[in-house]
């Protein structure tokens, strides 16, 4: 029945096609709205290489210090003895890394730049340094080599990972393993180079990364009791059942690292460890609750698609009013009201996906040309803000914009559809 009722639909469509363009436009311009939302949090929140473990992820970007008399509190990312006191020490997840990013490094060390020994081209670059166990979180596809081991790591052996485009830049080749970069006049070997990665990926983003234990002021770089500092702890999970255990985990380390620290506590509060989409969430208001920002996001996208149901809604009542005389007839000869209505939805569902399509292509224009408004850093500039077709295109994406569809058209057409069908069938056969 349903493939009758589309076929149905589509000769009505080309009958009255001034209704047809008028009621696609409205619905992909309804739909474009609330898809640019649906998009950027698919790229913000699913798995995407190389963070493609991000539902298995927790994420402790920010760490508090609070003084023991009360006087005042700090609140920035972690000193690296607060990783090694509550963080490393976790047995339940898979993986624990501590990294500290470009933005940070910045903050406390200045700017890095990387040339080649005797050349006197030189680039500023996005520099990230990170443990061994980082790159068993983050899967970076290496075209050349690998990343540099557990032992380079702890003997802060002086390794580096470069980006594709970074290597390209420097020496013209990928084939580079075992030659040296200098980063800021410190020769480094390099290991592997890597396909370069999005900056949408800001966890992931970098052109070279090194084992923080070669610089060793980035481990020093500490401040309120030692507890704040520099660095971002990636814990990785077998599943997302183990996340109420490594919480466990992770207070009893913090009480234990609690009793020693004099003057001054780590705290830890519904801000500290989050996974991707409670991260996420967090950012479009980070002093609501999570709930309070859903329903207040919620709520915009619904009003998105109301206002422009309304309207739509109208649209189909003036063609409802057209076919009274056709929903009489077929009343007539027997056809229950259930059958009528479930024609019309069908009908005009028809309609509100083409709509969709139409609002789903320009979603993704727009997503792609406002990328670096919609998706970079609200603090610094964000190179290499490039977009995958995976990124926009995939089943994920189209399942929101169907059911987008699926939503908008109930919210247009069901009670004109209702209303036509409840009038008599004497009157309705008589309408003019």
């Amino acid at each position: 029945m349903l493939k009758l009722y589309f076929k149905q639909g589509w000769q009505l469509i080309r009958q009255n096609k001034f209704y047809t363009a008028v009621y696609i436009l409205g619905t992909g311009l309804a739909i474009t709205m609330v898809m640019i939302m649906a998009i950027v949090y698919h790229i913000r929140t699913a798995n995407i290489a190389p963070e493609s473990n991000r539902d298995r992820m927790l994420i402790v970007e920010r760490a508090t210090a609070k003084r023991v008399n009360g006087d005042g509190q700090s609140y920035w990312s972690m000193s690296y003895q607060t990783v090694k006191e509550c963080y490393y020490p976790l047995k339940t997840p898979r993986a624990v890394s501590a990294a500290a990013n470009s933005s940070n490094l910045q903050y406390a060390l200045g700017n890095f730049y990387t040339n080649i020994p005797g050349s006197k081209d030189v680039y500023a670059s996005s520099i990230y340094t990170t443990d061994a166990a980082f790159f068993d979180i983050f899967n970076y596809s290496f075209i050349k080599g690998k990343p540099y081991t557990e032992e380079e790591f702890q003997s802060g052996m002086h390794r580096v990972v470069l980006c594709e485009s970074l290597a390209k830049r420097l020496f013209n080749t990928t084939d580079i393993l075992n030659k040296t970069v200098l980063v800021n006049d410190v020769e480094f070997s390099i290991t592997g180079v890597v396909r370069d990665v999005s900056s949408t990926l800001p966890r992931a983003y970098a052109e070279l990364w090194i084992p923080y234990t070669a610089i060793p002021a980035i481990k020093d770089f500490a401040g309120a009791g030692g507890i704040v500092g520099i660095f971002t702890t990636f814990i990785l999970a077998d599943s997302p059942a183990d996340f109420p255990i490594i919480k466990e985990e992770i207070e009893v380390n913090r009480k234990r690292y609690n009793t020693s620290i004099s003057d001054w506590e780590y705290a830890i509060d519904d801000r500290t460890i989050l996974t991707v989409f409670q991260s996420e969430v967090k950012k479009l208001d980070d002093w609501s609750s999570f709930n309070e920002v859903i329903i207040r996001y919620g709520l915009i996208a619904f009003l998105f698609m109301l206002v422009p149901a309304v309207n739509l809604s109208g649209l189909t009542s003036s063609r409802m009013q057209e076919r009274i005389s056709e929903i009489g007839i077929r009343k007539a000869f027997g056809a229950t009201k259930g059958t009528l209505i479930n024609q019309m939805l069908a009908e005009n569902l028809l309609l509100t996906l083409l709509g969709g399509i139409v609002g789903l292509i320009v979603s993704n224009i727009v997503v792609y040309f406002m990328r670096d408004l919609l998706l970079g850093s609200r603090w610094e500039m964000t190179p290499n803000m490039t977009l995958s077709l995976s990124m926009l295109i995939n089943m994920r994406v189209f399942t929101y914009a169907f059911v987008v569809c699926l939503v908008l058209n109930i919210l247009s057409s069901y009670i004109p559809v209702w209303g036509a069908t409840r009038r008599p069938i004497v009157q309705s056969i008589n309408d003019k």
